[in-house]
Order: C-alpha cells, then structure tokens, then sequence
C-alpha cells in the first residue's frame, strides 16, 4: 500500500508540464491504484432461536485496484472498476455488542458505470457524474468459535452463506491530467446493498450494508 501511495505521490511531482491528455471520442484509460469500502450497516434482528435484539456489523476493507474507462463520446464514459477480493470482518452488534468477531466473508463487487465528465476533452481537471449497476459476489464466508458457541454450543461449527445481490451505485469522481499520458483518478461511490446471512443453524439476518466505496489511481491514456 506504501509503494502505490508513493508512486502516485512521485507522479504527482514529475507531473509538472501540463499538456492535457484528451479525453475525446474513442479514447481508452486505464489506472492502477487503491480502493476502501467501508459498510454503513443497519442490522436487522436474527431470527429465532436467538438472543432478543441480535445484529451485526461489518468491517471495512482496503485493496489494490484498477479499472478501465472507455470514452464513448467526448463526455460520455463507460467504466468498468476492477480490484482483488475485498476481505470484511463480521462482528456482533445489538445484544452481542462487545463479543468481537463472529466471522468473515469475501467479496467481489463487479460494476459497470455509465459517466458524464464535465469540461473540455483537452481540460486538465474534469470532474464526473456516473451510476453503476453492481453485483455484489460474496464468498468463503465462515463463522468463528463465538459465534458456534452462541448458536451451536458443543455441536459441530456453525457455517454462513451472504446472498449476493444486485444494487445501484451513484458515483461521483475526477480526472486531473498529470501529463500527456498520465492523469490522477479520484472517486467515491455509494451502494445501496440489502442482503441476508444465512446460517447453518437455521437462523437468517437481514441487513443494509450500503457501502461506501473511496478510489484513487494513477491513470493513463492508451
């Protein structure tokens, strides 16, 4: 994570000689950098059997990532982010407030957004409007001895299965051209995501995870 922060910083130096790389008609881009999602979870109670007031809550996550922007017009974009798994702890919320983790999911969000960029093709800043349509893929969900000895005491451990979803993702974002090839990409997006856990005891969990998703990159233009 170091090493990508100070190559982005080094780029941000050398980038001193402005010729603005244009975004025209046709133009592909693409960036290598970091991206965190960060839950805003509102729980809903796990179903019986189960103490009274059960919740959750998931931890966020920062990653390497990318993406590839194709410019279809002038100020129309199509773009595609790209990043390894992302991995969230899950803890205990509600009646279960303070016991620490209960498990851990992985997961994949594949996105597809539709941008408007603002200003010029040739401008050195062009601030951008996209929204996405997400699937968010969860997997390798597992449970902790906790959350078995809360559910399952003495028996065999208690598994989870995450629905994965589809959700919208409003998105807003820039470029700032560093030279004739690189540029600077910065973006934040919101998902509007309701899934449910399920566990291998029986009991379900519904919850809002709206996750806040923060990218930064170092950009080039092919």
């Amino acid at each position: 994570m170091n090493q990508t922060l100070k190559f982005i910083g080094t780029a941000l130096v050398l980038g001193t000689v402005f010729s603005a790389a244009a975004q025209t008609s046709g133009t592909w881009l693409g960036r290598l950098g970091l991206t965190n999602i960060t839950p805003q979870v509102t729980s809903g109670n796990m179903t019986a059997p189960s103490f009274t007031n059960t919740q959750t809550d998931v931890g966020g996550d920062t990653q390497l990532s990318g993406g590839i922007t194709y410019m279809y017009t002038d100020n129309i974009s199509v773009d595609v982010p790209l990043a390894l798994p992302f991995k969230h702890k899950l803890f205990g919320a509600g009646a279960l407030e303070g016991i620490g983790q209960i498990g851990a999911v992985k997961a994949l969000p594949f996105t597809v957004f539709a941008q408007y960029r603002f200003n010029q093709s040739d401008s050195v800043f062009r601030p951008y409007l996209g929204l996405g349509l997400t699937y968010a893929y969860f997997f390798d969900a597992t449970g902790s001895g906790t959350l078995t000895s809360l559910t399952n005491p003495g028996g065999s451990a208690t598994t989870l299965s995450v629905q994965s979803k589809f959700a919208l993702s409003p998105q807003v974002g820039f470029t700032y051209v560093l030279n004739e090839r690189w540029m600077l990409d910065g973006s934040y997006s919101k998902t509007y995501l309701k899934t449910r856990t399920s566990l291998s005891t029986g009991q379900t969990i519904d919850a809002r995870l709206n996750p806040n998703t923060i990218g930064l990159g170092l950009g080039m233009k092919f």
